[in-house]
């Protein structure tokens, strides 16, 4: 009996004695940046040297920045009264497709498929499928060539927006970025 309690007691000092040491996590160096993996409305830019793109700005700020120097198409739009246009800048590697708005046009889409163009996290063309995993975490939905990172919509006539990823080779080829857009006439 004397043997038993011993152990019991033995056991109970060992059990008291793991708590009482300090955690020792490692911490980062303060020369390392860490971003945690997940996706964001902050997420919903294109970045080229130091300018930062959205969608939901008037096309004529795009021609601002970037000139008249822009191949033009037109389609009429299923979703919005008007035409859904594309301005494609060849030396930039971005097109920028709008929706009408009144008299104006939105960017509701950029595509990005060459040149310096990353994402709010650094993810650029020829980045890795698992580099875009640690950047984003696990993709909304995703095919053999396309990660999709898509937010909620805000009510059920929308699609909400998104960032996405087409790949080549396990490699980023293309990036785009879409802003909330209907998906139907109201």
């Amino acid at each position: 009996m004397k043997k038993f309690f011993a152990l019991i007691l033995a056991l109970v000092m060992c059990f008291a004695l793991v708590g009482c040491g300090e955690d020792e996590k490692a911490s980062p160096s303060p020369d390392v940046v860490e971003t945690a993996a997940g996706f964001s409305a902050s997420d919903l830019t294109l970045k080229n040297g130091d300018k930062e793109y959205k969608c939901d700005v008037y096309i004529d700020d795009i021609i601002a920045d970037f000139g008249e120097n822009y191949v033009y198409s037109e389609a009429m739009s299923c979703a919005y009264d008007g035409m859904d246009k594309v301005y494609g800048y060849a030396d930039a590697n971005i097109d920028f497709s709008t929706r009408p708005d009144g008299d104006k046009d939105i960017v509701c889409e950029m595509y990005v498929h060459g040149g310096d163009w990353e994402t709010s996290k650094g993810i650029k063309l020829g980045s890795s499928r698992e580099q875009v995993i640690e950047a984003y975490g696990e993709p909304t939905q995703e095919t053999n060539l396309m990660f999709y990172y898509i937010l909620p919509a805000s009510n059920a006539e929308s699609e909400g927006a998104s960032l996405y990823f087409e790949f080549a080779n396990n490699a980023v080829s293309a990036i785009g970025v879409t802003a909330e857009q209907l998906i139907g006439e109201e």
